[in-house]
């Protein structure tokens, strides 16, 4: 390395020196230079450039899951348990639909929306003891009626067999990653509503 910058420095010097010639073609004299040292500087330069570090380009940052207009889901569910147990902000609507004797709330997220406010959103999670898979409901009060809490009987994240529950539903809803992206990207539209697809089986009014 020190033998190549020698080199390239001399270069320099000399190619600096080439106007002080009177009568010289400073076209030739260069020339002629660079043509009888390019033999010693081409081998050092190489072993050089096998010397130098190589830079990777670091791959984009992963960007949070947001939905249309910065509606956003945060997972509370640790704030909501009790003893192991997740309580429930709307404890009255359970009583109003059928479940097995094996349920719970297996996840609470709180849906945060700039323009419309926070609502909450309650993932309860049902089957019976010879059921290997479950079903799933979404119990919230997001939608265009926020003083409302509906519960909606969420089909993709549920046994498609409801007898025996033998049958893995599309979206495993015990998946969190996959369950947050499922609410913001199916389960809600861009309006921060929640798609006419899904229909509510039991409501309530939200008692403040």
């Amino acid at each position: 390395m020190k033998k190549l910058v020698k080199l390239i420095v001399s270069l320099s010097l000399t190619a600096a020196a080439v106007p002080a010639f009177a009568g010289t073609d400073a076209g030739s004299v260069l020339n002629d230079v660079i043509s009888r040292t390019d033999a010693q500087i081409a081998p050092a330069l190489g072993a050089a450039l096998e010397l130098a570090p190589s830079f990777a380009v670091p791959a984009p940052a992963a960007m949070p899951e947001r939905a249309a207009r910065g509606i956003s889901i945060v997972d509370i569910t640790a704030k909501c348990t009790e003893n192991g147990t997740v309580v429930s902000a709307f404890p009255g609507i359970y009583k109003k639909f059928a479940s097995e004797e094996n349920s719970r709330i297996i996840r609470v997220f709180l849906i945060a929306d700039p323009q419309r406010g926070e609502r909450r959103l309650e993932v309860y999670f049902t089957g019976g003891d010879w059921m290997e898979y479950g079903l799933t409901y979404f119990v919230t009060n997001a939608g265009e009626a926020q003083d409302q809490i509906k519960v909606y009987p969420v089909s993709d994240l549920s046994t498609p067999d409801a007898e025996n529950g033998a049958v893995a539903p599309k979206v495993d809803p015990f998946d969190v990653p996959k369950l947050k992206a499922f609410v913001l990207k199916t389960f809600m539209d861009a309006g921060g509503n929640v798609r006419p697809g899904f229909s509510s089986i039991a409501a309530t009014k939200l008692m403040n």
